[in-house]
């Protein structure tokens, strides 16, 4: 008796210790373990960043995460968990709802390119919309700020097909917008532009190759900006800084290899910005925290391959400092 009381009531300490975002704070020395296609997002109302999901390499399978992390400016905490493991998917804040919302990617070989919208509400994961069509893995997702709405844009697909479609989610439906736009991509930046205030995409790859392109989104028609400006590349850093009215791109990966070099747009120009800063690699995640930015993670090279990687970057005032 004494012994099954025990147990059950380790089993309700652990679960409340889980139980919410702010869990796990006694434990803020830890780090989120090394991964890739995982994803960065800033709650403006919790005023933090939070690590959502994301897979790596483990011997000879991959392990898909669902863990979720906080960022408070200063130390990583553990959290609550997703549902569903989860990886190559995309997550972003919607102001109005006061909600995060996730789309893409899957939970493992088993389910990829899931096309289903899920909303994180009071700390409850609920599927709010979906459509089986709109299934990809890498997609765009951009929370169209003045128009309120979440737009998606391509992606690849259970069949591993590149996708050029354009999907909006107002509430309702997850609704499908013909409108005829940028190549076939997944792996590309679809972010608010504050300044031009309108979705702003960059690059990825297609069938074509890497891609070097700059398009927006202004809720009817894309228009290509014939802009000059970084390289073709996939699979890079990216947020939109609201402080400074830009969006940041990092790193990525492009056709010679992987690159450690940090861009902004500030609604006219891409600038290059002369730092040095986190070590080449693809797949690292950026999100803004309300005065700067923060880098975690990402996939780097080694002689004998690839390395899953485990620092967290600041960006402050143009230069990059190494936190952890």
């Amino acid at each position: 008796m004494l012994s099954r009381f025990c147990t059950r009531g380790l089993i309700l300490v652990l679960l409340i210790g889980y139980s919410w975002f702010g869990a796990g704070r006694a434990n803020a020395q830890l780090l989120p373990d090394a991964r890739a296609h995982h994803q960065l997002v800033y709650d403006e109302g919790e005023r933090l960043v939070y690590l959502v999901g994301g897979s790596t390499r483990r011997g000879s399978q991959y392990h898909y995460f669902a863990d979720i992390w906080s960022w408070d400016g200063e130390e990583w905490a553990r959290g609550t968990s997703l549902p569903f493991p989860r990886s190559s998917h995309r997550v972003v804040y919607h102001a109005e709802r006061r909600s995060l919302v996730l789309f893409g990617g899957g939970f493992g070989r088993a389910v990829k390119a899931e096309g289903v919208i899920w909303e994180l509400q009071q700390g409850e994961w609920r599927a709010v919309a979906g459509d089986f069509e709109a299934g990809r893995d890498e997609p765009g997702l951009c929370y169209d700020r003045r128009r309120d709405r979440i737009v998606v844009f391509g992606g690849w697909d259970g069949a591993a097909t590149y996708r050029g479609d354009t999907w909006e989610w107002s509430g309702g439906d997850l609704v499908r917008v013909d409108s005829a736009g940028p190549s076939p991509r997944a792996g590309h930046a679809f972010l608010y532009d504050p300044v031009r205030e309108r979705c702003l995409l960059f690059g990825g790859r297609g069938v074509e190759g890497f891609l070097a392109d700059t398009w927006e989104w202004n809720g009817a028609s894309w228009f290509r900006l014939e802009v000059a400006g970084p390289q073709g590349r996939w699979f890079f850093g990216s947020a939109t800084d609201h402080r400074n009215e830009r969006i940041v791109i990092f790193g990525g990966s492009a056709a010679e290899g992987d690159l450690a070099d940090t861009w902004t747009w500030d609604g006219q120009r891409w600038s290059r910005l002369e730092t040095a800063g986190p070590a080449a690699r693809g797949m690292a995640k950026l999100a803004f925290t309300g005065r700067s930015l923060v880098l975690f993670g990402g996939r780097g090279r080694t002689g004998e391959g690839f390395v899953d990687l485990q620092d967290t970057w600041v960006l402050v005032a143009d230069s990059w400092e190494r936190r952890h």
